[in-house]
């Protein structure tokens, strides 16, 4: 009796087992995580078009005379001492860079990580990067209409080096260098809260491709040492903060004047 009983749970066990799994699994996009992402997605969306337009904007807003033109001394001696006679090899460098190497290292080593995840996880776990980046290049873009500062090729009439008027007043900050280093930054947030294996080769090698990215930009002649380490800085202070806004580590708050980061690091 006592053996039948338990043949029974067993086929019991076995035929609720499919049944239980089909209605625990809930697709990306449903219940509460699932409507966040698809809220995080159509964001992402919206930040990467305004990504896109606000480069577009900055072009027509810097045309003419640039309004920081003259570099201060360690800017002018820093050049000297890093710029390549042939600059557009380091152009190109600096392209493959921040542009490929970058991407490639952040986003493949978080797939890498976890080759079996689900699509909520790969979600989870990219969404708040490209968030990063967009917002760190949307501030960018804003920061070189502002400041219109004249690139070194322009102010010291490189030769071998031809520019658009606008492009020539686009310094600072570089793009290049904030892209760069919001990419490692966030991913290795998101590396660390996972606990990926991964998280020391996306630091080691992420920063690592960042600084050589800030080096080809110097050494081609396209921005100076201020530039790409103001660059930097806004990338990593975007890389820290994003992705906690969306862990919901951190809040903005209203206060008398304004607004207010609320948080713990």
């Amino acid at each position: 009796m006592v053996r039948r009983a338990a043949i029974a749970l067993c086929v019991i066990g076995s035929l609720a087992t499919p049944a239980a799994a089909e209605k625990n699994h809930v697709p990306w996009y449903r219940g509460r995580d699932g409507h966040n992402r698809v809220l995080h997605i159509s964001l992402a969306g919206g930040l990467a078009l305004t990504w896109a337009l606000s480069g577009t904007i900055i072009q027509s807003s810097v045309a003419g005379d640039c309004r920081w033109c003259e570099p201060p001394g360690f800017d002018k001696s820093l050049r000297e001492s890093l710029k390549w006679d042939n600059t557009e090899r380091a152009q190109r460098s600096s392209v493959v860079s921040a542009y490929i190497v970058a991407p490639a290292l952040a986003v493949g080593l978080l797939v890498l990580s976890d080759h079996d995840a689900s699509p909520s996880r790969l979600i989870d776990d990219l969404i708040p990067v490209v968030e990063t980046v967009a917002i760190a290049q949307i501030l960018t873009h804003a920061a070189k209409a502002v400041f219109s500062r004249q690139r070194p090729y322009a102010h010291f009439n490189t030769p071998g080096i031809s520019g658009s008027d606008t492009d020539a007043n686009l310094s600072f900050w570089s793009g290049h260098s904030s892209l760069g280093f919001a990419l490692t930054t966030s991913a290795g947030m998101i590396a660390h809260w996972r606990h990926y294996w991964t998280e020391p080769y996306i630091w080691s090698l992420g920063i690592a491709s960042s600084l050589a990215t800030e080096y080809f930009r110097v050494a081609a002649d396209r921005h100076y040492v201020s530039d790409v380490l103001v660059g930097g800085f806004v990338g990593v202070g975007a890389g820290l903060l994003v992705p906690r806004l969306m862990r919901r580590e951190l809040a903005i708050v209203p206060v008398a004047n304004g607004a207010s980061v609320v948080g713990q690091f």
